[in-house]
């Protein structure tokens, strides 16, 4: 029985991910480095550093610790400058959706914490029992500890936990920590999206098919657009 919905962050919660590749793509031209969306978009769930350790490692470039750390600040420090984000009202709806249900729920991202406290602000962040961001483990998806973590933080086992997200990193990380996964088609085609239980193009759609998912796959009749997948 699902006990608590863990939400991804960029690309599910919120549309922050065409921000994230701008802040990347100018960063990176300082070292020449012509960066495809697709290369920010399929490495979403992983710590900025490590998101920027690979870029440069598949260009042959090498930074010391303390520099590379410096060139993820940079990009932060651009994208909070440059986000201009309004929460869909689904999100909203969804999030609160969650609460009424009488369900735990945790947010569980690879993004910097500053950058959730400004987009969502106080107030919806209080909705949340649990945050998890990756400030807070060492090592991003697609390992499992963020998942767990979380999890632990809201007393919940990793089996009673529904994970909706939108990334290849994150569906692996939450598959590997035992979850239910709901993928959302908002930044990256199905194709990608390989694992999840559930599909759905929309939070909207999420949203219609709710009752279903928090019933499991196998246990539930959907009776809403979203796709099924029992493994």
């Amino acid at each position: 029985m699902i006990q608590a919905v863990l939400f991804d962050f960029d690309g599910v919660l919120v549309d922050s991910m065409p921000f994230h590749v701008q802040a990347w793509q100018t960063v990176f031209s300082a070292y020449h480095i012509a960066v495809k969306p697709e290369d920010v978009l399929l490495l979403e769930g992983a710590r900025a550093v490590e998101l920027a350790s690979k870029i440069f490692d598949e260009h042959n470039v090498r930074l010391a610790s303390a520099d590379l750390q410096k060139f993820v600040d940079k990009k932060q420090e651009m994208f909070r400058e440059i986000a201009n984000i309004v929460l869909d009202p689904p999100a909203v709806e969804l999030v609160k959706k969650v609460g009424t249900a009488g369900l735990q729920l945790g947010l569980v991202t690879g993004t910097a914490r500053a950058n959730v406290e400004q987009i969502l602000g106080s107030e919806l962040i209080s909705f949340f029992d649990g945050i998890i961001t990756g400030d807070d483990v060492d090592a991003g998806k697609p390992a499992p500890a963020c998942y767990l973590k979380a999890a632990n933080a809201l007393a919940v086992a990793p089996e009673s936990c529904l994970v909706i997200e939108n990334a290849p990193l994150g569906i692996q990380a939450a598959r590997a920590a035992g979850m239910v996964v709901a993928a959302v088609t908002t930044t990256l085609e199905r194709r990608f999206l390989d694992g999840a239980h559930f599909y759905a193009a929309t939070l909207a759609e999420l949203l219609d098919g709710f009752d279903d998912m928090v019933a499991g796959p196998g246990r539930g009749v959907l009776k809403s657009p979203v796709d099924v997948v029992v493994t």
